[in-house]
Order: structure tokens, then C-alpha cells, then sequence
């Protein structure tokens, strides 16, 4: 048997980054896709913006010997984009590749995988996580200098992954707020102002002629005046304008009936939509936060037939007021604050879809039965994709739950919490999950349901451990175990206060305190045993699995060798959890001294892991592998795997696993 690096199954392509010593190369796609170079021309009425388009040839220039970053920002409706592609378009022979790539709500990998098809990889070639596709476009882009446009992308770390490594790259990141490109990649911003008058009637003069406009400069000068510089209201009233019979003096007009408000140019806009169109032009204004939507879900709020809705959105599209996105649809946020202002009761029903629809399919996700018991009558959804459905409406589910909170809707409240849950129990959103769940306590406090109570302040619970504050996670549980009436709850309560003790004793053992580390195990196992006799008494096999699996982390690895066994033909049905019995197989191997048996068995479950989406096993898994590694004598090949286990933690944003790591490295 080899050293510790191992591989099962078969593949065409197969690329481990691990006993690798020095620089990774990747092979060339076997059709390389010709050079991207041509850049999109801005539209025709595109006017203004000297002075941003000046400091965006600055930045470039001042950083010709590294990887220059600017983040464009500027007031919605300004046209942060096209600054980057008509600067993009003027200067593209500073470059040999030019990219540009929408983020949205993707997930990185798939980000990646779109870069990467445009060098020429078929989805056969390309590495499967999100590290791996990262590495993997910088090394293809090594060669060449890169332009980047990173178009609605919403966190620092998703702009990382992308970044090309060649001096003189330019990435052009529209958004703001990303403090840690600032900070670590001396990132500059540009902002963008509202256009001029004379840019302004350079955009209408590009819609409507310049024919039209010249006959009405009274009125015209009052319709700039009303547009206020926004390009994404002059795009609407050019349209408007270009229609047959359109005439500035009516457009006013129409205006003047609203009470002369910039609004009231997006209220003309919507007296022209059908009475269908109009109802989905009202769905945007009340649909919760900023996010784009999916075509079935204004069907079903709206009770409209799929195609119906999809004729509908398109003359929104057509009429400027929308945009779609890889086959999602988003109002920007001017023509939104609008919407709302005709939504009516409309945000209710929204709400509370996103309410119910997330709930059902949050537990066909991660089955745990407890709707059912808060809800007499609740069924899980029964078909579709349910990890892919949570993770693409991550977000509106979030910023459902911030509305309901506001209309004092508690129990959709609760339920979008839960609807969340599988989504944030990881350990990636430790911030997102802390914040929803505290306002589903207060939520289930003031509705006085103390079951729902008792499951949101488990999940507080867990944000609080996944940010280290552990007593504040053991008070949690405590309040847990009060409101507990039947046996399956005290038995939910004590597992999750054992958690409270295992996971920082845990962090105790890897760092060397192992007398605190044996007393927060003993802790452990009284509450892992005391739930274990009530799930027996319950008779619950699944309850019986779980406790089992996590019993199994704090006993000798004879005991928890017959524990997780029994553990995995419990959750044989569940991928997940069943990465989480895996990985505690391989770690009692090693605790065992069978380094190589457990070294193999973790190197087994990282495909598994990364499709499930459980990037905190897989930090966890390479951790316990360079433990073993390093115990052997092979100090490099430990090197290796916690590299490995640091690059995923950064790339995932698992900030405290990552300080431990690099710790654990500068200590090697």
C-alpha cells in the first residue's frame, strides 16, 4: 500500500492534489476554445462617465506588475456594467483573454465551470469542487494577462476564486462591500454618478431620434429633469417614446397625472401592460429583498399557467422593466421600489409561498419529522430537486423571513427558518444562521408554541458553536431541555447539549490541552448516554442512529466501531449524515493507530462529502488525514492535506477552521 494517498472508482481525468510537492500542472483541454478577445460594443446611446472610465485606465496602470481589482459602484439603474464593458471595449488590446461572468446566487463551482468551457474544457475535463476548478482556470490563465468582469457577485470569497494570477490581469467586480478585497487584494473603487443632461438626452436621442425630441425642447427638458440622471428610467421612457403616436408632450402628461414624480415615469410604463403583465410587474414589488426569481414560482403565487407567465415576464423584459438571468428573472431595484408601491397585500402571499413551499421541501431535503408535529397535516414535497432549490433561494428565503418577522407572521417565521436549516447547519453561514433563528424564538415565543421554540433555539444553539461561543450554545440547550415535554425532545435536548461539550473538546484535544479535552468528553458522553437510553425507550430508529454516531465520537475506538456501524445502517438513506458516520470511521482508525486503514477511509468519502455539500467534513477529513500522516514521519505529505484543508476552509468561508489550520502548520 502507498503512503497514504489513495484512489477508488474510475474516471477518464483524475487529478488528486495531494502528495503533490511543488507546482500543478494541468493539462490543456483537448479543443481549445479560440482566444476571447472581442468585447461587446456599449450600446449606441451609451454617453457620460469620462471621469470613471479615467480611473479605471489608472488603477490598470498602477498595477501593471500584479492582479489589479476595481469595484464599480453607483446607484441602481446607472449602468455599472456597461462602464466595465465600454472601457473593456476601448481597451482590450491591453489584454489577451477577456471574460466577463454573472455570479448571482450560483454556486462558485458552476461559476468556474462557465469560465472554464470558455477555454475549451467539456464538463468531462474539468475538476469536480470548487478548489480544484479554481486552480485549475489559474493555472490555465497563467500564460495571459486576463480581463475579468464579475457582474453581481455578492461576497468577497466568490470574486476570490475567480481571480486570474498573471501581472496586468484587471478583474472588474460590480457591487460593493467587499471589505476583504480591499484589504488583502488593494481593490479601488470607482463610483458612478447620475448621467448629465447632456448625456441623458444622448440616450433618449438613440431610442427616439433625434427628430421626435427637437420638436418638444420645453418638454424634453422637463422629462430630464424628471429622470434625474438615471439611466434605467431614461431606458423606460425611451421606450415609452418609441412607440407609435409617442410624444413627449403625452409622456409628460401621463406623468403630470402621477404627480410629476421620477416614479411616475415606471407608472406610465405600468398603465401600458396588460392586465396579466401587470400582476407580475406587482410580484416583483412585493417579493421579498433583491433576488431574481424562478418562472414557476410567479406562476404558482400568481395561479397563472407557466406559459402564460413566461409571455408575460418577456414583455417585461421587453419593456426594459426586468431583466432574466440564466433563466431567472430580477426587477432592478429603482423599478422594484416602485412595484411595491402597488403590491398591496400581494407580499403576504409571497411570503408566505416561500413560507410553505420551503418548508416542504427543506424536509424532503433532511427528513427530521418535526413539521409534521408543530403542523398536524404537514406533508414533505414529493419530486424535484430539493438541495438545488434551497441553495439557488438561499436568499429569498432569508429576506421572506426578515419580512414576516416585520408583518408579524410568526409561524412563517419558523418555518423559514427551518426551511433554511439544511442549508445553513454546516457551518458555512454561522452569521445568517444565528440571525434567523434568534428571530424564531422571539417568533415562536410571542405564537407560544414552545415545540417550535425548542427546535429554533437548538439551531441558535449550533450558530453560536459554529462561532465558538460555547457557553452561550450550552444556555441555549438548557432553555431547550426546559421546554422539552416528551422523552424525543429531552433526548434532542441532551444531544445537542452534548454537542456544546464535545465540539470544544475536540479543539482541546487537536491543540494539545488534553486534560480539558478528557473533561469536556466525559461531559459529553453523559449527555450522548442519556439520550441514547431515552431513544431506545422511544424506539426511534433514526433518533437511535444519530445519537449513536455522535456517542461513537467520545468513547474507545472499540466501542465506536460497533456504534457507528449500527449508526450507518441506520442512515443508509441519508447521504449526508452517512459522510459524517464515514468520517468518524476513518478518525477512529487513526485514533486506533491504523493510520493507513483510516487515512484510506477518509481519502474515500471527499467526493461524497463535496456532493453533499459538506465542505466542514472535508476540512475535517483532511485534518485527520495529515494527523496521521504526520504521525507516520511523512511531515510533507501532512503539509499536503492540511494545504488542501486550508485552501477548501478559505474558499468556503470557514474563517475559525482555517486559523486553527494555519496554526497547525506554522507548528509543523
Amino acid at each position: 500500500m502507498s503512503d497514504g494517498n489513495y484512489f477508488d472508482g474510475q474516471a477518464d481525468k483524475v487529478f488528486q492534489a495531494r502528495n503533490v510537492y511543488g507546482d500543478v500542472h494541468f493539462h490543456a483541454p483537448e479543443q481549445p476554445a479560440a482566444p476571447a478577445l472581442q468585447v461587446q460594443a456599449p450600446p449606441k446611446h451609451y454617453r457620460n462617465n469620462e471621469p470613471q472610465l479615467d480611473l479605471l485606465t489608472e488603477i490598470h496602470d498602477e498595477a501593471l506588475d500584479r492582479v489589479a481589482i476595481a469595484i464599480v459602484r453607483g446607484a441602481p439603474g446607472s449602468g455599472r456594467t456597461t462602464l466595465c464593458e465600454t472601457w473593456l471595449h476601448q481597451h482590450q488590446d491591453r489584454f489577451d483573454r477577456c471574460y466577463e461572468v454573472r455570479v448571482g446566487h450560483r454556486a462558485g463551482a458552476d461559476v468556474l465551470a462557465e469560465l472554464l468551457s470558455k477555454l475549451g474544457y467539456g464538463p468531462d475535463e474539468m475538476q469536480a469542487s470548487l478548489e480544484g476548478r479554481a486552480a485549475m482556470w489559474q493555472s490555465q490563465t497563467a500564460g495571459f494577462k486576463v480581463a475579468l468582469v464579475v457582474d453581481d457577485a455578492l461576497s468577497a470569497a466568490e470574486v476570490k476564486a475567480l481571480l486570474p494570477t498573471h501581472p496586468g490581469s484587471y478583474v472588474l467586480v460590480v457591487g460593493s462591500g467587499f471589505d476583504a478585497l480591499h484589504t488583502r487584494h488593494s481593490a479601488r473603487e470607482v463610483v458612478l454618478e447620475p448621467l448629465g443632461d447632456e448625456a441623458a438626452r444622448g440616450i433618449l436621442t438613440e431610442l427616439v431620434g433625434e427628430e421626435k425630441l427637437a420638436a418638444e425642447p420645453e418638454q424634453l427638458k422637463e422629462l430630464l429633469r424628471i429622470c434625474a440622471g438615471s439611466a434605467a428610467e431614461l431606458n423606460v421612457a425611451g421606450m415609452i417614446l418609441a412607440r407609435q403616436g409617442g410624444t413627449v408632450r403625452r409622456l409628460l402628461a401621463r406623468i403630470r397625472a402621477k404627480g410629476a414624480l421620477a416614479s411616475a415615469v415606471f407608472d406610465v410604463a405600468y398603465e401600458l401592460l396588460s392586465e396579466q403583465e401587470q400582476a407580475v410587474y406587482r410580484f416583483f414589488g412585493a417579493h421579498p429583498g433583491s433576488g431574481d426569481v424562478r418562472l414557476e414560482t410567479v406562476a404558482e403565487v400568481l395561479s397563472l399557467d407557466e406559459f402564460d407567465a413566461e409571455d408575460a415576464l418577456q414583455k417585461l423584459v421587453s419593456a426594459k422593466l426586468i431583466e432574466v438571468i440564466r433563466g431567472r428573472y430580477r426587477m432592478s431595484e429603482l423599478a422594484r421600489l416602485h412595484a411595491a408601491t402597488l403590491a398591496g397585500e400581494l407580499s403576504e402571499v409571497v411570503v408566505g409561498y416561500y413560507a410553505e413551499q420551503g418548508l416542504r421541501i427543506a424536509e424532503r431535503a433532511l427528513p427530521t419529522g418535526w413539521p409534521a408535529k408543530i403542523w398536524p397535516g404537514f406533508a414533505p414535497a414529493s419530486e424535484g430537486d430539493a438541495w438545488e432549490w434551497l441553495f439557488a433561494e438561499q436568499t429569498n428565503l432569508l429576506a421572506a423571513a426578515e419580512v414576516a418577522l416585520q408583518a408579524g407572521v410568526h409561524e412563517d417565521v419558523i418555518r423559514l427558518a427551518r426551511a433554511l436549516w439544511p442549508v445553513y447547519k454546516d457551518g458555512a453561514y454561522p452569521v445568517e444562521l444565528a440571525a434567523v433563528s434568534q428571530d424564531a424564538v422571539q417568533a415562536a415565543q410571542a405564537a407560544a408554541m414552545p415545540l417550535a421554540e425548542g427546535l429554533v433555539r437548538t439551531q441558535l444553539g449550533f450558530a453560536q458553536m459554529q462561532r465558538r461561543d460555547w457557553a452561550a450554545a450550552r444556555e441555549q440547550y438548557a432553555a431547550v431541555a426546559e421546554l422539552a415535554t416528551t422523552p424525543e425532545e429531552h433526548a434532542s435536548a441532551l444531544e445537542a447539549r452534548g454537542l456544546a461539550f464535545f465540539e470544544p473538546g475536540l479543539i482541546a484535544r487537536q491543540q494539545g490541552r488534553a486534560e480539558e479535552a478528557v473533561s469536556l468528553y466525559s461531559q459529553a458522553e453523559v449527555c450522548f448516554r442519556e439520550s441514547l437510553a431515552l431513544a431506545e425507550e422511544i424506539g426511534a430508529d433514526r433518533r437511535l442512529a444519530l445519537i449513536r454516531m455522535h456517542l461513537a465520537k467520545v468513547v474507545s475506538p472499540e466501542e465506536a466501531a460497533v456504534l457507528l456501524a449500527q449508526a450507518e445502517q441506520g442512515l443508509k438513506n441519508e447521504p449526508g449524515n452517512l459522510v459524517k458516520v464515514r468520517l468518524w470511521q476513518g478518525r477512529k482508525l487513526i485514533e486506533a493507530g491504523a493510520y493507513e486503514e483510516g487515512a484510506a477511509a477518509l481519502a474515500e468519502l471527499d467526493s461524497a462529502a463535496e456532493k453533499a455539500k459538506l465542505q466542514r467534513e472535508r476540512i475535517a477529513a483532511l485534518r485527520s488525514r495529515a494527523e496521521a500522516a504526520l504521525a507516520r514521519g511523512y511531515r510533507d505529505q501532512a503539509l499536503a492535506h492540511a494545504k488542501d484543508a486550508l485552501n477548501i476552509a478559505r474558499l468556503h468561508g470557514f474563517t475559525a477552521e482555517a486559523t486553527d489550520l494555519l496554526i497547525w502548520i506554522e507548528q509543523l
